[in-house]
């Protein structure tokens, strides 16, 4: 059986909660997102450097049309936008299952 502490709480408060709301918000702005919509700019350096992009273009255009159940769409923006939303979804859940762990074990301290 693992030892738990205080610091476990603070471990969670400080690591595992954030990753998990950063994967949330960014699943949500994809599921909000227009992806039919003009591309005005992109973050990734690749991008800026080959005129054909990265092997991870069009990830977000993928999941974005998965949020709206336009499965041909999703599968021609990239192949591999349903595999990557279910991976994100996993790591959520796993977060989270980590958080309330660390919380329940805490709160017994």
């Amino acid at each position: 059986m693992q030892v738990m502490n205080r610091d476990s709480a603070f471990y969670a408060a400080r690591y595992v909660l954030p990753e998990a709301g950063a994967w949330v918000l960014g699943l949500v702005l994809l599921a909000v997102m227009e992806p039919a919509g003009d591309h005005l700019f992109s973050l990734c350096p690749l991008s800026w450097i080959w005129p054909d992009g990265c092997p991870g273009c069009g990830l977000g255009h993928s999941i974005a049309y998965l949020f709206r159940g336009e499965w041909t769409s999703s599968w021609r923006a990239h192949p591999l936008g349903l595999p990557a939303l279910l991976l994100l979804s996993w790591r959520v859940a796993k977060l989270s299952a980590q958080s309330r762990k660390l919380y329940l074990l805490h709160s017994k301290l």
